[in-house]
């Protein structure tokens, strides 16, 4: 197998967990009800910092992952141009 398809195997599986991760970061004051009497900014850390993780969080994660996706399939294109060539 190529390179380049493992190493999107391994994108979509390091982005699928950080996606993952952010979407559901609410869980933490679930696990660690401690957490829930502490102030950002004014506002309780249980609404805050889910929402941060819930629209920034997972804005950052996704313009990273399309820039590494597209870069990616450039590179699987070059592959495929060279071997499309080779086999002529």
């Amino acid at each position: 197998m190529n390179s380049t398809y493992k190493k999107e195997i391994w994108y979509t599986l390091g982005f699928s967990v950080l996606l993952l991760m952010c979407g559901h970061s609410g869980l933490i004051f679930s696990a660690f009800p401690g957490l829930r009497d502490v102030m950002i900014l004014g506002f309780p850390s249980q609404y805050l910092i889910p929402v941060g993780m819930g629209w920034i969080g997972l804005m950052v994660v996704v313009v990273v992952q399309a820039k590494l996706t597209n870069q990616l399939d450039d590179e699987i294109e070059a592959v495929n141009a060279t071997s499309t060539t080779k086999g002529e």
